[in-house]
């Protein structure tokens, strides 16, 4: 492994020869140096990731919302019907399908406005 300093590449043992020769003390208390220099930035990743990751469950106006704007998407016919998605599903995995067995040559598929459609 090699670590980054400016704009050179020193491989770890560079370091191992710096600190080889402390005593057991020494090495203790760089570690714990190391150890509270990353703290930090770690802390703050964990917190982070949990407000991102954080799950809230809907409250039934939202369902009842959610639910309301479907209804009104499906009686003004801004939907697809579920035959031609699983129609165009199909044709998209028969798309990649042959595009696999001719690795020599690059797929074809290109999105469309809704699934990707084959242009082998």
């Amino acid at each position: 492994m090699a670590t980054t300093v400016g704009h050179t590449t020193r491989p770890i043992m560079h370091y191992w020869s710096m600190v080889k020769d402390l005593d057991d003390s020494q090495k203790l208390e760089l570690v714990t140096l190391l150890v509270n220099s990353v703290k930090p930035s770690v802390e703050k990743a964990q917190e982070t990731n949990y407000e991102e990751h954080s799950v809230k469950p809907y409250t039934m106006e939202e369902v009842n919302a959610m639910l309301d704007a479907a209804e009104a998407d499906i009686a003004a016919g801004r939907t697809t019907p579920h035959e031609e998605v699983m129609r165009e599903w199909e044709e998209e995995i028969a798309c990649e399908e042959s595009a696999e067995l001719r690795p020599y040559r690059p797929a074809l598929c290109r999105p469309s406005n809704s699934l990707s459609k084959c242009r082998h």
